[in-house]
């Protein structure tokens, strides 16, 4: 079956051009097409941004015929059985990997195509590439320089992480630098609202030759010795390779301090998705004190990588590459850079946007964790007036059937009833702040897309001047 690119829930690869394609594109007289050579055309088209090989596509008849796959890279997406495929289709492809490859090259990531290709040798379904990374590649842009930088984000399935994991770390020559607590941990700096989501956890990770770089730059002395050499590298590397052997202590220490609420419902099962593993026989490098820009994020057991992109605000967000097939959701809109913004959020952006008050003093920007909690149940309570049906309000149900623990007296060190130290409080109070926080990370997110050029089709009106801060418990506690 012929599925290089193909649309959502859509298997055949003439679906990424619009139905009526073909006869549109028969008005264009396709001798002058016909002129060159397919091998031309796919050379011409590793060279060309994908909306300007899409938009070509779309202008001649010449390009919807079956033409032979020749090229390596197209016939890992392919059957044997089947060695041909329309040609606007191998054109797009040929496009959109080159494009990819220059991404890649140029996110720092340690990630190369050559690598990503080799995604392709993992079971069906166990991983894909999808986010800015995608987009960017789609659209031909270089969003690899601040403010645009984006990490390379890899999602997995929990059945195939070791699989992935082991991906990482032998085809693409990466590392593990730790969990991202900012998604699991529900006091974080962020409180990104994901406890009603199908992620489990985000592992960071990062290229192993920026990191040794960075230790033989001054990190541990014994690698500052003015010479980079073979040796240094090994030797590093063998201690990355012990200090992997502790991974599951270590995600097992970060998971017990973070979402561990009984009381909302949030316990975590013990079913080894959180124990950071190789596949068996395979090593882990681990660096605590490493950087990396590659988020392995692994969904819950038993949720296919590909339904973690249901979560996607922006739906051009949800375009993705396997390794052997490109899925974009809605290419006629994707390669105009246009998007549309998902219903529900869409709608609780828009009104959450329309009832927000900043604290009304200035001194209070940022406020104690209880006047910030009672501060977003105000806003949120007009949302749901407007958005009662939204499925987002589960936990914030939750909360308020919670006994108030609350002791405005407690004191720093005071076990029961401070937002520092009472998990009951916490629980209570702080799903409003989290909820606030999400619709932050919406806004900015919508924003960020906006200002690299994206037009969001839907997009609810923010006003260019309008402001929202983040909450942290940690940070405001009382």
């Amino acid at each position: 079956m012929d599925s290089t690119v193909s649309t959502a829930g859509k298997r055949k690869s003439d679906d990424a051009f619009p139905p009526a394609a073909a006869a549109a594109a028969a008005d264009s007289h396709p001798n002058l097409f016909a002129s060159l050579s397919d091998e031309n055309w796919k050379i011409i088209s590793s060279y060309a941004a994908p909306p300007d090989i899409y938009n070509l596509s779309l202008s001649s008849v010449h390009f919807f015929r079956e033409a032979t796959v020749t090229t390596a890279s197209e016939t890992n997406a392919v059957s044997s059985s089947n060695d041909k495929k329309v040609l606007a289709t191998q054109l797009l492809r040929a496009s959109l990997l080159s494009s990819l490859g220059r991404v890649l090259q140029s996110s720092g990531s340690g990630i190369t195509l050559d690598a990503v290709l080799k995604m392709a040798e993992l079971p069906e379904g166990s991983a894909l590439i999808a986010g800015s990374t995608i987009v960017a590649a789609c659209l031909g842009k270089d969003w690899s320089k601040w403010p645009d930088k984006s990490d390379v984000d890899v999602y997995c399935s929990a059945r195939s992480a070791p699989q992935v994991r082991s991906w990482l770390v032998d085809q693409a020559n990466c590392m593990f630098v730790g969990l991202n607590d900012t998604y699991v941990d529900f006091v974080c700096d962020r409180l990104l609202y994901v406890v009603d989501t199908k992620i489990h956890h985000v592992e960071k990770w990062g290229s192993f030759a920026e990191n040794f770089e960075g230790c033989f730059r001054g990190r541990f002395s014994e690698y500052n010795d003015g010479y980079e050499s073979d040796e240094d590298k090994a030797k590093y590397r063998q201690k990355t390779i012990q200090w992997g052997k502790g991974t599951v202590e270590y995600a097992n220490d970060v998971w017990k301090r973070s979402m561990q609420f009984g009381i909302l419902g949030v316990v975590p099962i013990n079913d080894g998705t959180h124990d950071i593993k190789p596949k068996p026989g395979g090593n882990l490098p681990f660096d605590f004190t490493g950087r990396g820009n590659i988020d392995l994020i692994v969904a819950k057991a038993g949720i296919p990588a590909s339904s973690l992109l249901d979560g996607f605000d922006l739906e051009i967000c949800k375009a993705s590459f396997d390794g052997k097939k490109f899925h974009i959701p809605d290419p006629h809109l994707t390669f105009a850079a246009k998007t549309k913004m998902e219903t529900n959020r869409r709608a609780v952006v828009g009104s959450y946007v329309k009832h927000h008050r900043e604290p009304p003093e200035v001194e209070e920007q940022y406020p104690m964790a209880m006047a910030a909690s009672r501060l977003a149940s105000s806003t949120i309570r007009a949302v749901r007036k407007d958005v009662p049906n939204a499925p987002f309000y589960r936990l914030l149900d939750v909360a308020v059937t919670l006994p108030d623990r609350y002791n405005p007296y407690a004191g720093l060190f005071d076990r029961r009833g401070s937002f520092m130290n009472d998990s009951v409080v916490q629980a209570k109070f702080a799903p409003p702040i989290q909820f606030h926080n999400w619709c932050c990370a919406l806004i900015d997110r919508l924003r960020k897309y906006q200002k690299r050029g994206i037009d969001v089709v839907d997009a609810p009106t923010i006003a260019v001047n309008f402001r929202i801060e983040r909450y942290d418990i940690m940070c405001h506690g009382g």
